[in-house]
Parts: C-alpha cells; structure tokens; sequence
C-alpha cells in the first residue's frame, strides 16, 4: 500500500454514515506491510502536475510535487477505516504517481473511512480539495467527501463532476463548501473522509491524487 493504514471503530447510528466523533482510544496500528510501487511502473505527473513556485498539500493519497505536507505516520496522523466496513489495497490503475489506492466495500450498509489528525491542523490558507475518483460499481453509485472538526460535513461528489462511469474524475471542491456547512477550518482534525452506501461485498473505488490548493 501508499500508506500505513489503522483502525478506527465508531459508534454510528444505523441510517446515518456520518463519522462523527473521532475515537481514538479504538485504534489499532496496521500489521499490513508496504511493499512500494514496481521500479519500472511510468511515474505519472498526474492531470494537473506541481509546477515549482505553486502552493499545494499533500495529506495522504498522493505521490507527486508538493510545497507542503503534513504525513500519516500513525503516530499523530492516521487513516482510520470506519466499522469494518472497507479495507483499501495498491493499484497500477492510476493518473498520477506508480500507484493508486482501490477501496474496497466490504459488503455492509453503508462504507467510510477518513485521514485524522490528533492535533488540529488549520487549513484556512487553502481553498480547494481535489481528488481522482473512478468505479462503476453500485456500492459507489452515492460517494460523499467529508471533512471534520470536532464534528463534519459532507458533500455529493457527483456535484464536483463525479460519475459512477467508469472513467476517471477529478473533483476540484472548494474549502468554503465545507466552511458553509459548519466546518471550522481553523481546527480541522480530519481533512478528508469518504463515505457511501450499501453494495455487493468486493465493489471497488480507485483513488488517487489528493491534495490542497490555495
């Protein structure tokens, strides 16, 4: 994988994949190991490539040019995958980088996972969220793209141009969105969160090339 992965179980209602708050006296380190990408996979740019001089943050799912980054180490930051409903593995299938990430449904209700920090960060100097997204399957018909402070706020996807086609998209989702729906940027403790609905166990969702721009 691109990243270490931990475990996060959440007390959710049944009808609601909201994340709520963040528990983490229920994380459990990974034991899965990271093999890194094939030396001679193309590195790809990526659709929209860093160009020097440019401001932008990587927070996790992203392998190309950065002038700032805040790492998951699983130590004070950490990708945490809600109630066993998701388990995320490495794919060549990508647009940036050697690897993407394919997330995979576990069969439940509803699937959610999300980037934590322990320590807010702010992120009021940036304003754009962008993401690669890409499945056809049904259990990713409905994606929502969260964001948290002590609470959260999450946003439709097929409004920032994601389709359930089979094609890859790339979803540019303005901060102030989030801000809109109560979100303190000021105190964010998980800068990105996934969730969807119920689907056949095994339905996948490529992501890659995640980051902030200003």
């Amino acid at each position: 994988m691109k990243r270490t992965l931990g475990v996060m179980l959440l007390m959710l209602g049944a009808c609601r994949p909201d994340p709520g708050e963040s528990d983490y006296e229920n994380h459990q380190p990974s034991t899965q190991g990271d093999a890194g990408p094939n030396p001679e996979e193309e590195f790809l740019p990526g659709p929209f490539p860093f160009q020097q001089g440019q401001r932008r943050l990587f927070v996790g799912f992203y392998e190309g040019g950065r002038s700032e980054e805040i790492i998951i180490n699983d130590v004070d930051s950490h990708i945490y995958l809600y109630e066993g409903t998701v388990s995320i593995e490495s794919s060549t299938t990508r647009v940036e980088g050697k690897l993407s990430d394919r997330v995979v449904h576990a069969g439940k209700a509803w699937l959610g996972f999300g980037i934590h920090w322990d320590t807010p960060h702010s992120l009021d100097g940036w304003k754009t969220l962008h993401v690669s997204l890409f499945s056809s399957d049904p259990g990713f018909a409905a994606v929502k793209i969260g964001m948290n402070d002590a609470e959260g706020f999450q946003v439709d996807a097929t409004k920032y141009g994601y389709a359930n086609d089979g094609q890859w998209h790339h979803l540019a989702i303005p901060l102030a969105d989030f801000a809109a729906g109560g979100v303190s940027l000021a105190a964010v403790q998980a800068p990105f969160v996934l969730l969807s609905g119920a689907g056949p166990s095994g339905n996948t969702l490529l992501l890659d090339n995640l980051y902030f721009t200003n």
